[in-house]
């Protein structure tokens, strides 16, 4: 898991059937201090985040579960699985 902000929005005009109109997002990463990194992830939102939102990113079947909870067919390797509020 990272926690990052989101920094923006990708677009598909095509996406599997399993993930219908979930929102893609970018996660830029932060680290202990709140600092960005260099790192930037595409993940999947479940909790209708948006730029500026801090959150945390789960990889893996935590992922999978958090789109689809006891699914193995959903084919996402990144989620936003929390969104954190008032804390700075």
């Amino acid at each position: 898991m990272i926690e990052g902000v989101v920094i923006g929005r990708v677009w598909a005009t095509k996406k599997s059937p399993g993930l219908g109109s979930r929102k893609l997002l970018l996660v830029a990463e932060t680290g202990p201090s709140g600092v960005p990194t260099n790192r930037v992830v595409v993940a999947m939102d479940v909790l209708d985040a948006g730029p500026g939102d801090r959150v945390v990113v789960s990889f893996g079947s935590g992922a999978r579960n958090a789109l689809a909870p006891g699914s193995r067919s959903v084919l996402a390797d990144a989620a936003v699985v929390q969104v954190i509020e008032g804390a700075e």
